[in-house]
C-alpha cells in the first residue's frame, strides 16, 4: 500500500541511518524575484539562517546537501528533519511568507534578532 507523504513537498528518505529531507519543487522564481537562483544553496542559506534564529542547537545535526539542483539535508535525528519540514511548510505555500521569509533568512550577512 502506498503511504501519503504527509511532509509534501518534502520528501524523507532512509539509508541504513542517514536520513535525508529532499525539497521536490524550489519555487524558484519566488527567489528570483529577490535576485536569488533559488537553487539549492538558496535554500540552504534561507533554512541555515531560519534555524541560527529560531532553533540553532538543530543546527549541529543537520548536514546541508552541497547540491545546486536540489535541496536536500542529511542527519541521523529523523526527528531533526521533520521539525524542518513542519517549519518550512508553514510559510512555504504562503506567497507573502514566502516572500518574507527569503527577505529575511536568504541573506549572506545574516543578523538573527537576539530574542
Amino acid at each position: 500500500m502506498k503511504q501519503i507523504n504527509v511532509y509534501q513537498p518534502f520528501l524523507i528518505s532512509t539509508f541504513q541511518r542517514n536520513h535525508t529531507l529532499t525539497l521536490s519543487d524550489m519555487k524558484w522564481t519566488a527567489f528570483e524575484r529577490h535576485d536569488f537562483l533559488g537553487d539549492g544553496e538558496d535554500w540552504a542559506l534561507l533554512i541555515e539562517n531560519l534555524l541560527t534564529e529560531k532553533n540553532p542547537q538543530l543546527l549541529s545535526k543537520l548536514t546541508f546537501g552541497d547540491e545546486t539542483m536540489m535541496f536536500c539535508i542529511r542527519s541521523e535525528d529523523k526527528d531533526a528533519l521533520h521539525e524542518i519540514a513542519e517549519m518550512v511548510f508553514e510559510f512555504y505555500q504562503d506567497q507573502d511568507l514566502l516572500d518574507a521569509h527569503i527577505t529575511r533568512y536568504a541573506q549572506y550577512d545574516f543578523e538573527p534578532n537576539a530574542a
